[in-house]
């Protein structure tokens, strides 16, 4: 039975991942060789001819790497709060999810997922993959790692049997192909959340492609969407679906499954689901189209992805009083195009000054005016430096406009951002017309007041604290330190990493405080008389800490302890006496 193609090779810089096909009039075979583990069962094939391996040769190696990265992702989303896919079990079945090492050179894909019935609410399922051979030429075009590639497809493809043990669109007993973009956009986002390394940010695509396109022939050689596969099938649409993961939790694609199994359409799944979190399609697709352009969808990895503009204009260091037109825009249904405003003309030689931008935005649907709320379009404009955030045009029946602050310089290269979102679920071919005014207050100079790269420095950088820091000491000589019973003073060589100051302490006593200059100071502390003895009794009372502190003596650093010890006092040996002269007779 001819495999209905839905997702094939990706352009150079994404992922190729696996496609979603009918239902297989029969399995493929089992493969000379299975692997098993709790939850998969992987087929595969060692055959070698002359010494060359088949086209779907894999070892036992290589079927343990693919049996392993299915359980991680297998883990990973049912501890995510999906329902654990069906399976057949025996003995019609081996009670897992089967994987099927295959040759798909001739489909060019790098995997095939397949449900095993058209059953509206959920079916068993598996999935072939590619040989680690074909997955290897894959990763090159991706310019990921085999290993990087493997693990990816391997984690989609596990995701699309969660999927289909839930829901499989069907309309009138047929595969309802225009439903499957709410299949691949999801385990895109999941692949790439359940996989240890991000995604390049080329593999995310452009919102100027609806949503929800999805090819609606079912003859596998159409693709109104995009002739990449990658592309047209929806899988570059993955970040509306991790904006939705980071709102409302990764569990959240359940409640669509479900509405899809209970028959709606993808589109109305999906916006059933946001209405039950008390929001809007409209408005978290015009929230995706913003965070975007502005770089905050979630992952760390996607915050320096921009969207391709659809046009641009160079403002220029002149006034333009008279409105003049930057571009025109059509935008179908749950999609969106930008225009980017670059300030000056780009010579960063000459004075520049203080200005303001108008962005001025009409909306003419054919030759019947339209209203802004017919579409659920909501522009916004967003200057693309730190700390900016994207501001709302002021919307009035079928125009919308905004004035923000500009000015002549040379910005190399940083934009201005109009979003131009459709955010309508039917609504196709709005145009949207963009023109500008500027003035310019020749009495103010500007500048381009972001950072400047940084410049090399000679030497050594030395951090300067902006805090009062208590600096570092050390001490030396032995740790018990003797004193002779006549001596009570205590003499310290300390080395100090800066100013500051000594507290000495001996016992419970405060001997005093010495001035630290940075590097060795010559420190002298005088053991009060009334201490000596009591030093000679108890060893807990000669315990000498010595406590670094800031220049200001607020700050204490770490102290450092020392022991003292004072000699006790011999007694001088009386001189004999004399004996005296005997008597003299």
């Amino acid at each position: 039975m001819l495999r209905l193609r839905l997702l094939a090779v990706a352009f150079a810089t994404a992922f190729v991942t696996g496609a979603y096909a009918l239902p297989a009039s029969a399995r493929p075979s089992m493969g000379d060789h299975q692997l098993t583990t709790p939850h998969f069962d992987v087929h595969y094939n060692t055959d070698v001819s002359d010494g060359t391996p088949g086209a779907d040769y894999a070892t036992q190696t290589d079927a343990g790497d693919i049996a392993s990265y299915a359980e991680e992702a297998y883990e990973t989303y049912v501890s995510w709060g999906y329902t654990p896919p069906p399976v057949i079990a025996p003995p019609t079945g081996s009670g897992l999810i089967d994987i099927y090492v295959e040759d798909l050179s001739t489909l060019g894909l790098a995997s095939v997922a397949n449900p095993d019935n058209l059953t509206q609410t959920g079916s068993t399922a598996y999935f072939e993959l590619a040989s680690p051979a074909q997955l290897d030429g894959f990763a090159t075009t991706a310019g990921i790692t085999p290993t990087q590639e493997e693990q990816q497809v391997v984690a989609q493809n596990v995701f699309y049997m969660f999927e289909l043990g839930q829901w499989v669109p069907t309309s009138a007993g047929n595969l309802d192909a225009g439903d499957l973009w709410l299949f691949y956009g999801p385990a895109t986002w999941a692949s790439y959340d359940a996989i240890t390394f991000q995604p390049p940010t080329l593999a995310l695509g452009d919102p100027d492609i609806a949503l929800d396109c999805s090819e609606t022939i079912n003859d596998g050689a159409h693709d109104m969407c995009d002739p990449d596969f990658y592309t047209g099938t929806g899988m570059a649409r993955w970040g509306f679906f991790e904006l939705l993961a980071s709102k409302y939790g990764k569990s959240f694609f359940n409640s669509i499954i479900a509405n899809g199994a209970a028959g709606e359409s993808g589109t109305t799944a999906l916006s059933n689901a946001l209405t039950a979190k008390g929001t809007t399609l409209a408005g978290v697709y015009t929230d995706f189209v913003n965070r975007y352009m502005s770089g905050t969808i979630g992952p760390a990895a996607l915050e320096g992805a921009r969207p391709t503009a659809y046009s641009g204009v160079s403002t220029g260091i002149s006034a333009v009083t008279t409105a003049t037109t930057a571009a025109v825009v059509p935008v179908d249904h749950l999609s969106a195009r930008y225009v980017t405003f670059d300030r000056g003309d780009s010579d960063g030689s000459h004075t520049c000054y203080a200005a303001t931008l108008t962005v001025n935005v009409s909306l003419q649907y054919g030759a019947a005016s339209q209203s802004f709320s017919s579409i659920s379009s909501q522009p916004y404009f967003f200057w693309d430096v730190s700390g900016s955030s994207p501001q709302a045009l002021s919307v009035n029946g079928n125009s919308a406009s905004i004035t923000v602050p500009w000015d002549t310089c040379d910005w190399n290269g940083t934009h201005g951002w109009l979003s131009l979102p459709n955010a309508s679920t039917s609504v196709d071919g709005a145009t949207f017309t963009v023109s500008y005014t500027t003035t310019v207050d020749t009495n103010t100079p500007a500048a381009a007041s972001s950072a400047p790269d940084q410049t090399s420095i000679w030497g050594t950088s030395v951090p300067v604290p902006t805090t009062d820091v208590a600096p570092t000491i050390d001490v030396f000589g032995p740790a018990v330190l003797k004193l002779s019973a006549t001596s009570r003073v205590i003499r310290l060589i300390i080395n100090s990493s800066d100013v500051g100051s000594v507290n000495a302490t001996l016992g419970s006593t405060k001997l005093g405080t010495g001035a630290l200059r940075a590097g060795n100071n010559d420190v002298r502390f005088t053991v009060p008389a009334s201490l000596v003895n009591a030093l000679r009794r108890a060893a807990a009372a000669n315990l000498l800490t010595l406590t670094p502190m800031s220049p200001s003596g607020a700050t204490a650093g770490t102290p450092v302890t020392r022991h003292v010890t004072i000699a006790t006092p011999v007694k001088a040996k009386p001189k004999p006496k004399p004996k005296p002269k005997p008597k003299k007779k």
